[in-house]
């Protein structure tokens, strides 16, 4: 604060009167362009000028109101008109207006790809469900015999639930390790979250084991169920 700077095209010093925060002023990602180090405000005046030494094209001016949009367009124009009437104002929109514009694109490319992860997800619990249920519904005839032989009905459930788990969990780590490494290509649509999100990696993964014990819990539960004495006289 306080201090002197002097532009490249400019003889005059300025002074340092504040320092404001970054705003997002060209699109989600970047408060500047690329080819710009910064950004400095100077007051617009006729010493305004831009680097050919005319002045600039083009203006935004802010506007903070209460009042609805069509009365403050109309007033802005008469003020303008009355200051220089070759000055015309262009368009005239509201900061919700220019926010969404701004986010259409990213907010469309992130709609699809939450239907597309949405189809996946479930397709993947219907997959793994179906997958899971299908083996251990294979082992009807020997959780029969086990249960026959004596095997606590609880113990029984325990043991195919704890090799369901035991093989959800090596998927579930190779899938994580697999996100991990692929979602970065998906970073650059993201705004506001990492591309590897904990709480999103983990709820995948929550839900896939609860499907997957459900899987494994449905049908060993009707397995012990059956009368072991059928099952022996099937064996």
């Amino acid at each position: 604060m306080g201090k002197h700077i002097r532009l490249a095209d400019r003889d005059d010093w300025c002074t340092v009167v504040g320092v404001v925060g970054d705003v997002r002023a060209f699109n989600l990602e970047r408060t500047v362009p690329q080819w710009m180090d910064g950004t400095i405000y100077l007051p617009y005046g006729p010493e305004a000028t831009s680097e050919n030494k005319r002045m600039p094209a083009e203006m935004t001016l802010a506007v903070r109101t209460n009042t609805n949009q069509s009365s403050v367009a109309q007033s802005i124009r008469e003020v303008v008109a009355a200051l220089n009437q070759d000055s015309p104002v262009g368009e005239v929109k509201t900061m919700e207006t220019l926010v969404s514009e701004s986010t259409a694109a990213p907010r469309s490319i992130t709609s699809l790809f939450a239907s597309f992860a949405a189809i996946a997800l479930v397709l993947g619990a219907v997959g793994i469900y179906g997958v899971i249920a299908f083996f251990v519904g294979q082992r009807t005839r020997e959780i029969s015999i086990r249960v026959a032989l004596g095997a606590q009905r609880r113990d029984v459930l325990k043991m195919v639930l704890q090799e369901g788990l035991s093989l959800t969990l090596a998927g579930v780590i190779a899938g994580i390790a697999s996100a991990f490494a692929l979602t970065r290509l998906l970073s650059s649509p993201l705004y506001g979250v990492s591309s590897t999100d904990p709480l999103t990696l983990g709820g995948v993964a929550l839900l896939f084991v609860l499907v997957a014990l459900l899987a494994c819990y449905v049908p060993a539960r009707r397995a012990v169920r059956v009368d072991p004495v059928i099952a022996l006289r099937e064996e």
